[in-house]
């Protein structure tokens, strides 16, 4: 009973981790990456100010990913979603200048996504859609297109942005039956016109916590529990996801409630002690955790390789069943 109790907590702290989500030694930081470069304001200027958090990606790195363990994974839960799924996803990580950015908000149980792509065209998007085999319209001047896709996702538009780049925005309410609102190419237009009178780059809060992002990682985020409903607890978060080879993450947030913060480290500290009572690659998973805090920022990473990573997922699979 010890045993699967550990277990337990060990499954807690790197769902933690993977949920706020490169490895630095106990004690240091993530390294961030500055100011945006002049190609990423391209991308940021048709972004909203004030949403609760920015992410952008590395396409390339997404296509080794897919080959891991855990993009095989991802492909599988994404064809649970609904046929083609998986090709339409995978198709996108095929297209070798693929760059994008984006904004989340979220509001009660609403989730608001928003998403600016370059490297990709109407026409690379309807290519993707027809290897899915998904139904397509194109507007005449072929600046804006529509997919039908399997619910709940159901219709999805693009527009073409001022600078050829191509920009989409999806609406839900999260529940168990996600609710998904359609977008027209009116919504989208008024979209960036907004954007081009307030966007992100003029959001002074959310830029300086974008400069502590590692932005060479397949992925990374940048954001705040303000205005959630876990707003009491958490403030400022940042941190990147590495899938190139195997798995990584680094996270930093912060925790506004100190009993929280201590009862996070005493966590981390009893299952580092007990680590050896773990079976097979969980020890390695546990020992490569680094956990450090400053005041009330904690800072978790992990890495995994590839073979970890699998064994983990196996073991984690198992575990399931005796549940």
């Amino acid at each position: 009973m010890k045993r699967r109790s550990l277990i337990s907590i060990m499954f807690l702290v790197l769902a933690v981790v993977l949920t706020f989500g490169a490895c630095e030694k106990d004690g240091s930081g993530p390294k961030g990456s500055g100011d945006l470069t002049a190609e990423d304001k391209e991308l940021f200027k048709f972004l909203p100010s004030g949403s609760t958090a920015v992410f952008g990606g590395n396409y390339m790195k997404l296509q080794e990913f897919m080959t891991s363990t855990l993009g095989k994974s991802t492909q599988a839960a994404m064809e649970k979603l609904g046929p083609g799924m998986t090709e339409w996803t995978k198709c996108f990580t095929e297209l070798k200048s693929l760059r994008l950015a984006g904004a989340a908000n979220v509001a009660g149980k609403g989730l608001e996504l928003r998403m600016i792509f370059t490297g990709m065209k109407v026409d690379d998007v309807a290519k993707c859609a027809a290897r899915a085999n998904y139904k397509t319209t194109i507007d005449a001047d072929n600046k804006f297109i529509t997919i039908e896709l399997p619910p709940p996702a159901g219709q999805q538009g693009y527009l073409v942005a001022g600078n050829g780049a191509l920009y989409m925005r999806q609406s839900m309410v999260i529940s168990v039956a996600p609710v998904i609102t359609p977008t027209s190419r009116a919504d989208l237009e008024a979209d960036l016109k907004a954007a081009s009178a307030s966007n992100a780059l003029g959001d002074a809060k959310m830029q300086a916590l974008i400069s502590k992002a590692d932005r060479t990682k397949t992925i990374w985020f940048a954001g705040t529990g303000t205005g959630t409903l876990v707003s009491d607890k958490l403030g400022e978060l940042f941190g990147s996801f590495d899938l190139s080879s195997g798995f990584s993450a680094d996270v930093t947030f912060q925790l506004t409630d100190a009993a929280l913060v201590d009862k996070l480290e005493d966590g981390v500290k009893e299952i580092k002690k007990m680590s050896d009572q773990l079976p097979g690659n969980m020890k390695d998973a546990v020992d490569s955790l680094k956990f450090s805090r400053k005041g009330d920022h904690v800072h978790f990473a992990l890495k995994l390789d590839d073979k970890q990573l699998a064994d983990l997922m196996q073991q984690a699979s198992m575990f399931g069943a005796m549940h």
